[in-house]
């Protein structure tokens, strides 16, 4: 049984360890990617709950990322574009608060996932030459997103004059340090909203899958997915466009 579970758990921390230093580093948000392209995902999720459960048991870890997920069958989720009402919704809520504002903007324009909103850093923002480089793939900013962090920068001038953070996003618990906001903080953030961020990214990476002919190589590339993540929008949006022919 113990060497069952260890194969189980062996691939996630195999194919993330370039994104981990620890496990501390772990987030729900990280699993439930993971989780979204495996065939045996039940039975993975449950492999993952007892090795973190194990590991805040022991506090090897600060938080259970496993805790508020879910499986319910080794089924691949289809991704599911906002409707016109989700979209308004989104956009109402977003404006009542600079740091929401931007965290929709680079979840919905730039499908970055929570970790990489997170760890995103000033010096990767260049406002001037309408430039965001997050993990090392420089892309054009919008509009959108660059109005949404100028007038979040201007808060958080105001709020932490002093702060030498080199996060973008800063809390009061972070302003006075040189770590990320911490994945609690963010969802408490994010719950505001009337959907989940990785509806956020399932939106603009579909619309971008159907901009782009259902080509996986493409979104591959500019959304640094998985082959198999890839196929999953590409084949919605193929499948979308057969029903309305």
């Amino acid at each position: 049984m113990i060497i069952t579970q260890l194969r189980l758990v062996q691939p996630f921390p195999r194919e993330r360890t370039a994104a981990y230093t620890t496990l501390r580093q772990v987030t729900r948000d990280d699993i439930t990617s993971w989780l979204s392209d495996r065939p045996n995902r039940v039975h993975e999720a449950s492999a993952l709950r007892s090795l973190f459960g194990v590991l805040k048991k022991e506090r090897l870890v600060f938080a259970n990322p496993m805790r508020g997920v879910r499986t319910s069958g080794n089924h691949v989720s289809v991704p599911i574009p906002l409707t016109s009402q989700e979209v308004d919704a989104v956009a109402t809520a977003a404006e009542q608060d600079p740091a929401l504002r931007v965290v929709v903007a680079l979840a919905g324009v730039h499908a970055l996932p929570a970790r990489r909103i997170r760890a995103l850093q000033l010096d990767q923002v260049d406002l001037p030459g309408r430039r965001l480089d997050p993990a090392d793939s420089n892309r054009p900013l919008d509009d959108y997103t660059a109005e949404a962090i100028t007038n979040y920068l201007a808060h958080r001038r105001r709020r932490w004059p002093n702060s030498t953070n080199p996060h973008l996003l800063v809390n009061r618990n972070t302003a006075t340090t040189t770590t990320a906001v911490r994945t609690f903080w963010l969802d408490r953030l994010v719950n505001r909203l009337p959907v989940s961020l990785d509806r956020l990214r399932q939106d603009r990476i579909l619309e971008e899958a159907a901009a782009t002919g259902a080509d996986p190589l493409p979104l591959a590339h500019v959304f640094a997915l998985s082959a198999k993540a890839s196929l999953r929008y590409t084949t919605a949006v193929a499948q979308s466009v057969a029903e309305q022919t």
